[in-house]
């Protein structure tokens, strides 16, 4: 059977399609140009946008796209034992206003009180360990999932922005805080 009207595609369906061809065109323009190519030394200067949060002495390389678009509040929500500052990224949308729930959450802890922690607890409840020295141990947790609307500008630049930052190791460190 054939029919003179194209066949209409659902919006949602239209929307995946859209985010999995921006998903391919930021993995192939941010991935590394040769299957050879090594990662980048510890040591090496950023390869992105330098964050760096001068109180409690961490600094994350993160991708060049998030320059601009994030915003970083400092409070620890629940305290814990050991657990010295809390900085949640949050996503600055298109009307300059912030997404309420962070992008990531990186967690500067004692080093003492983070090993005192159950591995697979700190890990579940904290995040990935992400540098650590004598003194300081760094954690972050990326969001959940998207709180935008599915299809809308700012989920997607949402979108792109935690896939960038997710497709490759983050490399973080820790200097001597500034008091």
């Amino acid at each position: 059977m054939t029919s003179s009207t194209p066949l209409r595609r659902p919006a949602a369906r239209l929307h995946r399609l859209a985010f999995l061809a921006l998903a391919a065109a930021l993995l192939s323009a941010c991935g590394p140009k040769d299957a050879g190519e090594a990662a980048p030394a510890a040591d090496a200067r950023p390869a992105g946008h330098l964050f760096t949060d001068q109180a409690s002495g961490v600094g994350l390389d993160l991708p060049a796209l998030w320059a601009g678009r994030y915003r970083v509040g400092d409070s620890v929500a629940a305290p814990v034992e050991g657990l010295e500052r809390e900085l949640a990224f949050r996503y600055v949308k298109a009307d300059s206003s912030l997404v309420p729930e962070p992008m990531i959450v990186v967690r500067v802890f004692r080093t003492a009180a983070w090993k005192a922690l159950p591995v697979d607890t700190a890990a579940t409840r904290y995040g990935t360990l992400v540098a650590q020295n004598d003194d300081h141990t760094v954690a972050l947790r990326p969001a959940a999932a998207n709180p935008l609307t599915a299809g809308s500008a700012d989920a997607l630049g949402y979108d792109s922005l935690m896939m960038v930052v997710l497709q490759r190791p983050l490399r973080a460190s820790l200097r001597p805080a500034t008091r």
